[in-house]
């Protein structure tokens, strides 16, 4: 069951927080109505609000669609001159980027998340309560969890858009226009990192629930554990180049896979399984560490599909989204092995674009699973959860670390012969060729889950790859120019590209506030 009901929608924001404006799928039944120091006087109470903070999650699919994927050269998104589009101008690496209204939308609702913490853990500081069943503190797990989202929302803020105002509390429309920008290093050591080792420390393998229903869609200690390994692999390479924390990713990553191991959780065990991965009725809840919850009601369904689905048929209903599609590089590597399985369910073999997400009636009958035919009423209702971290993901971050020895080859092989491709041979698990195939099975398993992106600024690869796109697009298999006109894109991308640049309308909030970043 997912976790999104009227309960969970549960917490309202202050009108005095400046930075987010509610977006459709943010709108909730408000319980502006209740007085606030009374709502959080039980622990009944203080979990519907904490599931409030959850909320904020929702449109955070469309946004790794938007600013990872389709900046990537896993995606190809031709360009439209004949209208404006923010995914083509994202695409293109317009230098005018800051003028987007989807750069906007992603700040806002980051930021809501942080101020929607910031606000549940400052309530949660004047309470106390009796010990819940086997001992456990309500008020320091209830704490984590939202710390955990904090920790979240700023790293994706940090990896984003780099510099942005930092703050551990609510704010009053006047504090939040006084706030300046803090260095990305900042916000890693005051914020993202002690709240990710809080997390780590006061969470446990289930959230716990006050209520005693089911904790499914809610954070535990392996996900924390996951996200702080991220966290510190992400800050060893480019640009802080901070080496000394591969030791603690190495470490982290060690351990959730030890436990996935010892428990069996989170792992497709073969090719046959692999594709139900991608479903709402078998994948739910069952394969994501952690993963953005959805269900089959209007407007809170996954907001991306409909966007990552161009011209399809009327399967359920006709879909017209943007104009996005596998690029041939990433199509290419899916081809040296035919037999992957994780191409059918990835990439629509006739139209090319990614269908991982899009349950039509043809792979639901061929899955054996129920027809959504009467449930999808409209673009809205995809329940579809969305991952944010993927064991899957963190055994390729461990093997990277590791490199070519016998437990980091393990786990690539793993990964490799259950969708039944060979495993490494001997001139593979070399230390320059096996780096090559660790990034290639990232590239292969996780495509479009927005994590390619973050993958090249991380190697500091991103220049040359996506200019590698562009130069390919523009050229015939004989290297000779026959569309003149990509060439021009290719000196749209350049090293500050790294990042994106501050929304227009944060800069005019009060100007002379923020810095804007190099280059835009």
């Amino acid at each position: 069951m997912k976790i999104i009901n009227t309960a969970l929608l549960a917490l309202s924001l202050s009108a005095s927080v400046c930075m987010v404006s509610c977006e459709d799928f943010l709108d909730v039944n408000s319980p502006s109505q209740r007085e606030t120091d009374t709502f959080y006087s039980t622990p009944i109470q203080a979990e519907q609000a904490l599931l409030g903070v959850y909320n904020g999650l929702l449109p955070l699919s469309t946004h790794y669609m938007m600013l990872s994927d389709i900046r990537s050269d896993d995606v190809w998104s031709e360009p439209a001159e004949d209208k404006q589009r923010d995914y083509v101008d994202i695409a293109l690496y317009n230098p005018n980027l800051y003028t987007i209204s989807t750069l906007n939308t992603a700040w806002n609702n980051l930021f809501a998340i942080v101020a929607r913490a910031n606000l549940f853990i400052e309530k949660m500081e004047e309470l106390e309560w009796e010990p819940g069943d086997d001992g456990v503190d309500i008020k320091q797990t209830f704490v984590a969890e939202a710390r955990f989202l904090r920790a979240y929302a700023y790293f994706d803020l940090v990896r984003y858009f780099g510099r942005v105002p930092l703050s551990l509390n609510s704010m009053t429309s006047d504090q939040a226009i006084t706030t300046p920008q803090s260095e990305d290093h900042e916000i890693y050591a005051e914020a993202i990192i002690p709240d990710l080792e809080f997390a780590v420390e006061n969470m446990k393998e289930t959230a716990y629930t006050y209520s005693g229903g089911i904790a499914i869609g809610r954070a535990n200690v392996i996900a924390a554990k996951a996200l702080l390994g991220k966290v510190y692999l992400t800050m060893a390479g480019f640009p802080l180049y901070d080496r000394a924390n591969l030791s603690k990713a190495e470490q982290l990553f060690k351990e959730v896979v030890e436990y996935a191991d010892a428990t069996g959780k989170y792992w497709a065990k073969d090719a046959n399984e692999w594709p139900y991965i991608w479903t709402s009725e078998r994948g739910d809840n069952n394969y994501h560490i952690f993963e953005i919850q959805y269900v089959a009601e209007k407007n809170y369904g996954n907001p991306m599909v409909f966007y990552a689905t161009p011209n399809v048929d009327d399967r359920y209903f006709e879909m017209s989204g943007y104009k996005i599609y596998c690029d041939d590089a990433l199509d290419a590597l899916y081809q040296e092995y035919p037999q992957d399985i994780r191409y059918k369910w990835t990439v629509d073999p006739q139209k090319n674009y990614f269908c991982k997400y899009y349950e039509s009636k043809g792979r639901l009958t061929e899955l054996g699973l129920s027809d959504l035919s009467g449930v999808l009423v409209d673009r809205t209702y995809f329940p579809i959860n969305y991952p944010l971290i993927r064991l899957e993901d963190v055994m390729l971050m461990y093997a990277e670390i590791l490199g070519p020895t016998a437990e980091g080859v393990q786990l690539v092989d793993r990964i490799r012969t259950r969708v039944g491709i060979p495993a490494l041979t001997a001139e593979e698990k070399t230390s320059k060729a096996f780096a090559l195939a660790v990034d290639s099975e990232r590239r292969r398993e996780l495509a479009f889950e927005g994590i390619r992106w973050h993958d090249l600024v991380r190697h500091n690869t991103y220049v040359e790859k996506v200019r590698e796109k562009y130069m390919r697009m523009a050229s015939d298999e004989n290297g000779n120019i026959i569309r003149p006109t990509y060439l021009n894109y290719v000196n749209n991308i350049q090293d500050y590209s790294y990042i994106y640049p501050i929304p227009d309308t944060q800069m005019k909030a009060k100007v002379g506030l923020y810095q804007q970043n190099k280059g835009y």
